[in-house]
């Protein structure tokens, strides 16, 4: 559903912006080790937990909300895996992530060793929500 919204917003702003759709675990093999930046906001929530906030607990399909795990970090540490492939030497990864979530990710980055200046960034009501690293 997000692509064909992504596709519908493209056409009627008549913006010249490719839309894919795939598996962000698997992406852009074209494009391995090359990429500046890499920014995403994965499905993170923990899959026995119901989202809070009406709009998306309502709307939402679960595709693009549950983390695939207990802690909700599956897909998103998938995602930064597949990110430090496609970055190339200095570049950065910027993920959002729940507000509580910022230390698991911060520990599991630094424990691939593949990752540095990682840390953890507040949104604009002052919660932990984004997690900055370079590759």
């Amino acid at each position: 559903m997000a692509h064909a919204w992504a596709v519908a917003n493209r056409d009627r702003l008549g913006l010249d912006v490719q839309v894919d759709l795939g598996d962000a675990r698997t992406a852009y093999p074209e494009l391995v080790g090359t990429v500046d930046v890499v920014t995403c906001n994965p499905p993170y929530i923990p899959d026995d937990q119901v989202p809070v906030d009406p709009e998306v607990r309502d709307h939402d399909p679960a595709l693009a909300l549950y983390g695939g795990s207990a802690d909700g970090l599956a897909l998103p540490l998938a995602m930064a895996a597949r990110a430090a492939a496609l970055l190339r030497p200095g570049g950065v990864l910027v993920m959002e992530h729940a507000d509580v979530q910022g230390p698991a990710i911060l520990r599991a980055l630094a424990a691939t060793g593949s990752w540095r200046d990682a840390a953890d960034h507040a949104d604009l009501t002052g919660r932990p929500r984004v997690v900055v690293a370079r590759r």
